[in-house]
């Protein structure tokens, strides 16, 4: 018997978002592990059992060990902002999802971090780290708080929303002073990802700098157009002659990653888009020459790191749509190959109810569909292939 052929993007995500609808945006986590009752001692937050507790909850449990803990499935700030970036999409298409754009928008006011006066966001989870921060659950961080407020400002932009805006640009406030600056000259900075600490990380910092430079346009603010290319310019001076980035600065930070990778390629492209500032368009196509010729196998699934192929992780798919998706506006190939890393991803990584595994492994695959690091990604890249694409029709009850 022949077998079946893989859906398109429109099965694909529509399938998706009734699977993530099904689940009421809650699911399990790569790092919540110690959101179990049994470990909510202070002696999981130390750091050496906190660090095993965690990365074995990343690399080896799935469902069956979080059950097992009674880990419960959590609404994730960051899995809601991407959510709400994909409906955003969807109404774009034509698609009539305003109730679930309402809903996603007052859960993520519901969730945002506790004694701040601006808005932000964190993770549901304890973290700790030797190479990062750490962070008590939803503590504020800039990842979280980027793609929220990214999904606020969609939203605005959308559905005309003048609440959702007003909460983008109390994030932008948030970052432009309460991030801490690790490092600062007259034409640098980079932003640390907590208020808590400095951290010398690429990508986070650069993020900062895209939704700053976004903010400034909206409010013609010079101060946040100013640390923008500011933050750029950091971003710039970190690129390795490869054409890629270190994760970060310091020397436990030196691993290079396909998504990091291209966060920091995708940032200088937004950045020359919203504010027409072309200085760092040779480091950005330096970039997307490096990304497209590293992380990639000649199969054309998606590398996890630059010097290996597995895991090869739902993570690094998502974002390859994304990324290929938003360089399409510059690089005529790069739509067929965003479509491309999507068919190879529902041949390879899709399960039969509409949701996406977790990694394949050389020898095994873990099949546990995270909703943030998984679910809600890809449904932000299919949603937003869609938009792209120009064959695309809305379908009946989508």
């Amino acid at each position: 018997m022949s077998q079946s052929p893989p859906p398109g993007p429109m099965e694909a995500v529509q399938a998706l978002r009734t699977w993530i609808e099904s689940m009421q945006f809650k699911g399990y986590e790569p790092f919540d592990l110690l959101n179990s009752p049994y470990l909510a001692g202070a002696w999981a937050r130390k750091a050496l059992p906190g660090i095993i507790l965690i990365q074995a909850g990343k690399r080896f449990a799935g469902q069956r060990l979080r059950r097992l803990l009674n880990v419960p499935p959590s609404r994730n700030p960051k899995a809601l902002g991407l959510c709400l970036s994909a409906y955003c999409d969807l109404a774009r298409s034509g698609c009539d999802v305003s109730a679930q754009a309402i809903w996603l928008k007052n859960e993520l006011i519901r969730l945002r971090s506790p004694h701040e006066s601006e808005f932000c966001w964190g993770y549901d989870w304890d973290f700790v780290s030797l190479r990062g921060p750490r962070l008590p659950a939803f503590s504020p961080n800039c990842i979280a708080s980027y793609f929220c407020a990214t999904a606020m400002l969609e939203m605005s932009e959308v559905f005309g929303d003048p609440e959702a805006r007003a909460i983008g640009e109390s994030v932008a406030h948030f970052m432009a002073s309460r991030l801490q600056r690790s490092f600062e000259s007259e034409d640098e900075v980079c932003f640390s990802y907590t208020p808590n600490g400095k951290t010398w990380i690429y990508n986070s910092s650069a993020l900062v700098g895209v939704l700053l430079a976004r903010a400034g346009r909206l409010l013609s603010n010079a101060t946040y157009l100013s640390l923008a290319r500011k933050a750029m310019v950091f971003l710039e001076k970190g690129q390795l002659e490869t054409g890629g980035w270190y994760y970060g600065q310091l020397r436990r930070q030196r691993w290079i990653d396909s998504f990091h990778t291209s966060y920091n390629i995708c940032a200088l492209l937004e950045y020359q888009r919203i504010t027409e500032d072309s200085t760092f368009e040779q480091a950005m196509l330096t970039g997307h020459r490096y990304y497209q010729a590293a992380f990639f196998t000649k199969e054309g699934a998606p590398k996890y790191f630059h010097n290996r192929v597995f895991p090869i992780d739902i993570h690094a798919c998502s974002q390859a749509i994304l990324h290929f998706v938003a360089f399409s506006a510059i690089d005529p190939e790069a739509l067929e190959r965003a479509r491309m890393t999507f068919h190879w991803t529902a041949r390879n990584m899709a399960a039969a109810d509409g949701s996406f595994y977790y990694q394949r492994h050389r020898l095994w695959t873990n099949r546990t569909p995270y909703m943030r690091w998984g679910q809600a990604w890809m449904f932000r890249a299919l949603a937003r292939l869609l938009v792209a694409s120009s064959s695309f029709v809305t379908p009946l009850g989508l």
